[in-house]
């Protein structure tokens, strides 16, 4: 549908006989904060006739029409803001500012002259030009694949040999083209939207963005997000309280500890267990008169406290007892032993 932008300059008089040269051109115009490309549009006119209009027409690829834009109020077109600014440059020239260029008004503009009369006007135009809507690229968000054991703003802690996976999501008219790069290493580029590296390793470490970019206004930078791969170690425990534990009748109300230290990455799964004559027996959490405590998992420490109390064993109670800790690269195990005081043959 044609967009008629009616524009009149007055009457003004030529030379007999001389055709009027109509003339369009364009530039983009620079706007802070607006992501759109913005356009300023010039129709001039050599030669204008007598008694004649100077038109701005739009065919859009929307569809739709303006009739005279010199009363043209900041208002609503299509529920979008629509704003621009009318400059006369001369009494044969006019240039209108699009101060918002949304996509409904991108299309074919034409500058066109028309006699004011009712009895077959003359029209000369200008050739015409196509102006796109464009806006520059813009970063939505870093998205972390879930499996990651830990994530955070701008920050992503990783045990080696997991895969990192990281994508940029971003907008922009045409659809931006992304490159993952990282901070001090000009070599490293990784193409597309997906930041993919199927095993890490130390070495993987260090400080990585994404990079949009699609002609419009220059490329544009994420904030920079830390990876760092935290070595792995295979777990290993420590006594933290005696081995060897006495237990005496007056102590009915004493509660024995068993108390480790235990180290190793990935955490370690830690249980306890009782040696009987049937074999190695799991010591369950919830039971009379015993506790399991496991120490506090931090995402950078590799140490824990683990401890596991009985309240006054009962002499089926007293033995070895074994707690393990294990992870995907290891095992490790320590025993306890308690015994009734004067027993020297442990029960």
């Amino acid at each position: 549908m044609i967009l008629l932008l009616f524009l009149t300059i007055g009457i003004l008089h030529t030379v007999e006989g001389t055709e009027p040269a109509v003339e369009i051109s364009y530039e983009e115009v620079a706007r802070p904060y607006n992501r759109a490309t913005l356009y300023s549009i010039t129709c001039s006119v050599t030669h204008m006739p007598v008694n004649s209009n100077l038109w701005l027409s739009m065919i859009s690829s929307a569809g739709g029409y303006v009739d005279d834009i010199t009363s043209l109020q900041p208002t609503l077109v299509n529920q979008k803001p629509f704003w621009i600014t009318v400059q006369y440059d001369s009494d044969s020239s006019v240039t209108v500012v699009f101060n918002d260029f949304i996509r409904y008004y991108e299309g074919q503009y034409t500058c066109v002259v028309r006699e004011n009369t009712d009895d077959d006007p003359l029209e000369w135009s200008s050739k015409s030009v196509y102006l796109k809507y464009t806006t520059m690229p813009d970063i939505k968000d870093l998205i972390v694949n879930r499996t990651c054991p830990f994530s955070y703003v701008q920050r992503l802690l990783l045990n080696e040999g997991l895969a990192l996976r990281v994508h940029c999501v971003a907008s922009g008219v045409p659809e931006p083209k992304f490159a993952w790069k990282k901070k001090g290493n000009d070599s490293f580029v990784s193409e597309g939207s997906l930041l993919y590296v199927p095993s890490v390793t130390k070495t993987d470490s260090g400080f990585y963005f994404c990079e949009a970019d699609n002609g419009i206004g220059g490329p544009v930078k994420s904030t920079e997000l830390e990876v760092k791969v935290l070595e792995i170690i295979s777990p290993q425990i420590k006594y933290t309280s005696e081995p060897v534990i006495t237990f005496t009748e007056d102590s009915n109300d004493y509660w024995v500890k068993m108390e480790v230290s235990v180290n190793g990455r990935p955490h370690p799964t830690v249980s306890w267990w009782k040696e009987t004559k049937y074999g190695r027996e799991q010591i369950k959490r919830k039971r009379f008169r015993i506790r399991i405590i496991y120490g506090y998992v931090g995402n950078l420490e590799t140490k824990t406290p683990h401890k596991l109390m009985i309240k006054g064993p009962r002499e089926f109670q007293l033995g070895t007892y074994v707690v393990k800790a294990e992870n995907s690269v290891g095992v490790d195990e320590l025993k306890f032993t308690i015994r009734a005081a004067g027993t020297k043959k442990q029960r």
